[in-house]
């Protein structure tokens, strides 16, 4: 079929999207395993906010005035010497009470919330977040940042302390849906898929929505791919994943929908709804135009989540079965740059007086609002207890953009951001939560160390399919064991961490790589594309508390001034490399430049210790070298050379532009 490439409307598919969207209209959510109490947040409520969660007033207080005379009836007879024989009033009476009563608590129980029993195959939600800092969420303690829809959502899961990803994007997602480092494939380093580029993630590599399949679950994108799309074969509902609704690319402007790469990129539409027939082949392929125009992503892909789980229902009045479940990936644009705050949203943050932080704030601010939104989409259909959910950023925050323009955001107390190896740039928030049976009254911290790449193995464990199964070498451990333990109260030092080493990358195209192991982390080459010591020098002790926390002062959100000539030059470094045929992979071809860092106690990376433990810098980098050495060539694509006229059309949009790209 030849696909039209004329720009249409989908508003009679997605009238609920957004045209009914309030932050006031969001109700307040009450996790069956935890307390109602455990949120207080400043947000406005509505009266079908109070009644969830909390039963019918009316019928709460006819029950009390019930009981009331009943204890009165009783205190009065008890002070009679005799108690003399009902009459056959007092009996009608008490029946005509007794009817009310049971009446009362059986309405009462039929009206309160009732979530869905826990399944062999729960539903599975994970929300992205894109570039947030690790200190850019309430629960990690800093304050300035107000997040309690993801705050709540904490306080009923396993935070993950050392939750690590790839330095930019793409890597880390590739990481996510094949379970394997992205060196093995040629997606090592810290480069994104550009628009433009031709290559993407490798066709052969088997992704988990398609893994998730073979236990028959529906499979749904909502928001950023970033995993190319030159050609059909690349994108989400040929990769496994039965419906896509986002952006193919990895940055577009929030309201517009543009592509936001620069001038090299040139600007194009970006902005799609994909849905293949039941024999797999993509025939409704529809670029989306906002049925109200400059709509904010996160309302668009906050409300297409919320319709999907909505329209999902668990079971019918007649008590069929259930349907197949669900794993939805939500990959938000927010917070990642451009930064365009919606106006409501930085009003909110007006108690932040750097604007850049307040900006910032104003984009987490929607991001948070989006997960309640949609946590509250799960508990209408009862299926809170029926899903886990998990929140993750794909690498540390961006502080600023290569211009020098601060974009806000926090990593403290760790040194570096995005595109760094430093803690910054590889140490994100994560958390997890699973249903339990038994009531959760705060989080569960874990300690150990968990890759981005960890969550394959162990979805499948959860979704009760075997990772071991799998004809591949995984480099993701299962923590589906370890997990429940913890949840089951099992003390920390009881339970073993299934993972005593992370490979955080190898890139000897960049002279880049790092690897932690036990509580050292050893860095080989350059920790970024540049000497990034000017832009994020070492923290000053001052700016951490004696117990480890962050000192609130907004003064060290900012970033050193000194801006050079080779930070300008960070974009064109990315686009103008070529690929070089002759170029040795090897870690031995890279400088012999190390940095050791002892992480117990050193996590702002501050005292290099490699001339002191020599050892220890040798058996690190003995265990790089044995990943090394079966690196994957980098595929370096030629960017923009030559298609930017191809790959959009005359309409200025985005699209597959390959061999067989004209057939839908």
């Amino acid at each position: 079929m030849t696909r039209s490439f004329k720009i249409t409307s989908t508003k009679t598919k997605t009238d609920r999207r957004h045209s009914s969207y309030t932050r006031s209209s969001i109700p307040s959510i009450t996790f069956s395993n935890v307390p109602n109490t455990a949120c207080q947040c400043d947000c406005q409520m509505t009266e079908e906010d109070v009644a969830i969660g909390n039963g019918n007033k009316d019928i709460q207080e006819n029950t009390n005035k019930i009981e009331k005379e009943i204890q009165e009836s009783f205190e009065s007879h008890k002070t009679k010497k005799r108690i003399p024989m009902p009459s056959i009033h007092h009996v009608l009476i008490a029946f005509i009470v007794l009817i009310v009563v049971v009446t009362t608590v059986s309405l009462a129980i039929v009206l309160s919330p009732k979530q869905e029993p826990l399944r062999t195959h729960p539903n599975i939600l994970v929300v992205i977040a894109d570039d947030l800092g690790y200190n850019d969420v309430g629960y990690q303690g800093q304050g300035d940042i107000k997040t309690p829809y993801i705050d709540m959502l904490a306080r009923s899961s396993i935070v993950l302390e050392r939750h690590y990803t790839q330095p930019m994007c793409s890597p880390s997602r590739a990481a996510m849906f094949t379970g394997r480092y992205p060196f093995r494939y040629g997606m090592g380093g810290s480069r994104a898929i550009y628009y433009g580029s031709r290559h993407g993630l490798d066709l052969s590599e088997y992704l988990l929505p398609q893994a998730l399949k073979k236990a028959d679950y529906k499979t749904y994108l909502i928001g950023k791919w970033h995993l190319g799309f030159a050609d059909w074969e690349m994108t989400p509902t040929r990769r496994g994943f039965d419906y896509f609704y986002g952006t193919y690319g990895g940055s577009t402007t929030y309201l517009t929908h543009q592509s936001y790469e620069g001038p090299r990129a040139g600007n194009g539409y970006d902005l799609f709804e994909d849905e293949p027939t039941d024999e797999g082949v993509r025939v409704n392929h529809t670029v989306v135009e906002d049925s109200e125009p400059g709509t904010f992503s996160e309302l668009l892909f906050t409300e297409k989540a919320v319709q999907i789980i909505e329209d999902s229902v668990i079971v019918d009045e007649e008590g069929a079965d259930k349907p197949n479940p669900f794993f939805m990936v939500v990959s938000y644009q927010n917070p990642h740059a451009p930064i365009e705050p919606m106006k409501e949203d930085v009003e909110r943050n007006e108690h932040i007086e750097n604007e850049n932080r307040r900006k910032m704030a104003a984009m987490i601010t929607s991001l948070d609002y989006g997960v309640g939104r949609i946590t509250s989409a799960l508990e209408k259909i009862q299926a809170l207890n029926s899903t886990i959910i998990i929140f993750l950023s794909d690498n540390g925050g961006h502080l600023m953009m290569p211009t020098g323009e601060s974009l806000g955001s926090s990593n403290l107390p760790f040194r570096g951001a995005k595109c760094t190896l430093y803690e910054g740039g590889v140490r994100t928030p994560a958390l997890i939560k699973i249903p339990q049976e038994e009531m959760m009254n705060s989080s569960v911290k874990y300690d150990g160390l968990f890759h981005i790449s960890d969550w394959f193995p162990t979805i499948m464990s959860l979704a009760q399919l075997d990772p071991n199964a799998l004809d591949r070498d995984l480099d993701g451990i299962d923590h589906s064991e370890i997990f429940q333990k913890l949840l089951s109260g099992t003390p920390r030092k009881e339970v073993k961490a299934p993972r005593d080493h992370v490979v955080l990358d190898i890139d000897p195209v960049f002279d880049q790589a790092a690897i932690i192991q036990g509580k050292y982390k050893l860095i080989v080459g350059k920790p970024a594309f540049m000497d990034f010591n000017e832009v994020y020098p070492l923290i000053n002790e001052e700016s951490i508390a004696k117990d480890g926390d962050v000192v609130k002062d907004s003064s060290h959100y900012q970033v050193s001034p000194n801006i050079t000539q080779q930070m300008v030059d960070y974009g064109r470094i990315q686009t103008e490399y070529k690929a070089d045929p002759n170029k040795c992979l090897s870690l031995d071809c890279m400088s012999k430049e190390t940095l050791l860092f002892d992480l117990s106690w050193d996590v702002t990376e501050s005292i290099d210790l490699s001339w002191r433990f020599s050892t220890d810098t040798d058996q690190l980098y003995k265990t790089l070298r044995t990943y090394s050495n079966s690196t994957s060539p980098l595929v370096q694509p030629q960017y923009f050379e030559d298609q930017n006229k191809a790959a959009k059309t005359e309409d200025n949009v985005w699209t597959p532009w390959l061999s067989n790209s004209t057939e839908v």
